[in-house]
Parts: structure tokens; C-alpha cells; sequence
């Protein structure tokens, strides 16, 4: 993998980390249910700052066939959101999470007929390391709760029983299968990602992005009414704390998909993860579960070492 991509993507995930753990600080009290609100203030800022980069470095410079590309993963991404939405409102949280983790492993397929493009060995021992490393850590609050709930048969019955938990349920709840479609989602709008990055420039296609699925997003704000009583500060303050760093992490991904594949760019993505759970430790002081979490990025951590070798 490209080196400059490994940088942009290493940094990019520091920036969604850091989103991360601002977004969990500013979506608590009365924020807690303003969900689509929050997305839709940044979106909106980040849709600005990424427009603001584009002209500041030559204004848009488009290639052929970009228009597609932008609509379809902006479009999509309504879609993700709202699926996301829906799964934890229906849903255990700590069942739906895991099966995000499956992204990267089908992103391979999906980019090998959309975009043509095709990991080296090393390549995909890498990204199914990596998603093995998601499943793990992303596995271990829901393995808790049910392990302590259930008692009877063989300790690796149970034990197989919970790692599989979100496959199980599948058609069981309403949720879980909104988890599966949002996952379905990605897999193909992360290839319009690429794209959209190659086709246009970074700020002006990313920008164009962001503002179709803020548009999106403030839809779901008029129908829930979620601006009634809001604070005017408040709501600039986070548009501001958190449309920054999503706009630099946007970016920064952005670019490194000029530098390489899809699919390796995709999965790198993920180690956003234990960065979180580290940033989590010491900013939030969230330790549940920490060594357990922390095994998982490990061997994420292992996952994106191969790719960062692989010769593609």
C-alpha cells in the first residue's frame, strides 16, 4: 500500500476518532434524541469547509463521469445513516455494532465489479485479519451480557452461541436486519468513494457529498421536529466542535483514495476503532471491557501492518 496513502488514512482516522469521542461528549441530555439534527449541523459546516478547500486550492476540477459517482454515494449515505438510525432505535446497540465489522470484507467483491480493482494476497490477508480484529473488539460488550444471562449447557456451545448473535438474529429482529442493510450500503457507497475522490476534486466532490446528505438529514429533522427548543449556541457549538474534525477526516480519506485501492483504504479506515477506544480510556475514562476491546485492536493493528505491505 502507497505510503502516503497509509499517512493520510492514519490521519483521517485520529480526526474521526477525535469526532468520535466529541460526538459521545455533545449528544447527552436533551442532545441525546437531536440525532439527525447534529448530523444535519455537521454535514452542513464540513459540506462549507470542504467547498472552502476546494477553492482555495484551484477551485473544482472535474473529470469525466463525476457527477454520478457524488449522487450515488450521497444518496446512499442517506440511506446508511437512517439504517443505522433505525437498527440501534430498534435494537441492543451492543448487537447491531459487530456487524458493521463485515464492511471491509465484502467491500473486496463490490470493488472488484464497480471499480475494477483487485488485492494483492497479502492484500486480502490483511483486511480479513483486520475485520476478524472488528468483530472481536466490537463483540465484547455483547458477550458479557450474554454470558452472565446464560447458564446451561457447554461453556462452547454458549460461547459459540454469543459470537454468532447478530447472524442469528437475523430473522428474528427487525434491527439486526437494519444493521444488514446499512452494512449493504457501505459496501457499495464506499466504491462510489473512491470514485467520486479520482473524478473530482477531493474538497468539491466530498463538499457536494456532505450537503446531499445534510439535506437528507434535516428531512428527518423537519418530520421529528427535533429544532424545537433548541439553544442557538448550542447547536453553533457543535456544529463547530464536530463539523471540523469530520471535515479533516473526510479529507484526509478522501485523498488517500487517489494513492490506493478501495478496498485497503475501506479497511484501514477501520482502525479508527481502537484509537477511539484509547482516546475513550483516558479523555471519557471509559475502562469496560478495555483489555478485552484492546485484544481485538491488537489484532487490527496486525491486519493493517499486511496491508500497509502489500505490494498493491
Amino acid at each position: 500500500m502507497n505510503i502516503v496513502a497509509i499517512i493520510l488514512v492514519v490521519a483521517g482516522a485520529f480526526a474521526f476518532a477525535f469526532y468520535n469521542i466529541l460526538s459521545r461528549h455533545y449528544q447527552q441530555g436533551e442532545w441525546k434524541n437531536r440525532s439527525a439534527l447534529v448530523t444535519f449541523l455537521e454535514l452542513a459546516l464540513a459540506s462549507a469547509l470542504l467547498m472552502a478547500y476546494s477553492l482555495a486550492t484551484g477551485g473544482p476540477r472535474l473529470s469525466t463521469g463525476w457527477l454520478f459517482p457524488v449522487l450515488a454515494t450521497g444518496v446512499l449515505n442517506i440511506g446508511i445513516l437512517y439504517a443505522k438510525t433505525r437498527a440501534r432505535a430498534l435494537e441492543d446497540v451492543s448487537l447491531v455494532t459487530p456487524i458493521d465489522s463485515t464492511t471491509p470484507a465484502i467491500v473486496i467483491l463490490t470493488a472488484m465489479i464497480i471499480v475494477g480493482e483487485y488485492p494483492s494476497a497479502l492484500g486480502w490477508i490483511g483486511i480479513w485479519v483486520l475485520v476478524l480484529g472488528t468483530y472481536i473488539l466490537n463483540i465484547q460488550e455483547l458477550r458479557q451480557k450474554l454470558l452472565e444471562k446464560e447458564q446451561g449447557g457447554p461453556r462452547w456451545q454458549r460461547e459459540l452461541r454469543t459470537w454468532l448473535a447478530p447472524f442469528l438474529a437475523f430473522s428474528k429482529s427487525i434491527g439486526v436486519r437494519w444493521a444488514f442493510f446499512a452494512v449493504a450500503l457501505s459496501t457499495i457507497s464506499l466504491n462510489y468513494d473512491g470514485l467520486t475522490a479520482r473524478r473530482a476534486d477531493v474538497g468539491f466532490g466530498f463538499g457536494l457529498v456532505c450537503a446531499i446528505a445534510a439535506i437528507g438529514n434535516l428531512a428527518i429533522v423537519a418530520v421529528k421536529q427535533e429544532h424545537r427548543a433548541v439553544k442557538i449556541r448550542e447547536a453553533i457549538t457543535r456544529m463547530v466542535v464536530l463539523g471540523v474534525p469530520f471535515a479533516i477526516g473526510v479529507l484526509l480519506t478522501g485523498l488517500a483514495f487517489r494513492y490506493s485501492l478501495v478496498a485497503y483504504v475501506g479497511t484501514m479506515k477501520r482502525v479508527v476503532i481502537p484509537l477511539t477506544i484509547v482516546l475513550a480510556y483516558f479523555l471519557l475514562n471509559e475502562r469496560k471491557s478495555f483489555r478485552q476491546r484492546i485484544t481485538g485492536g491488537m489484532i487490527m493493528t496486525v491486519g493493517a501492518i499486511l496491508i500497509a505491505l502489500s505490494d498493491v
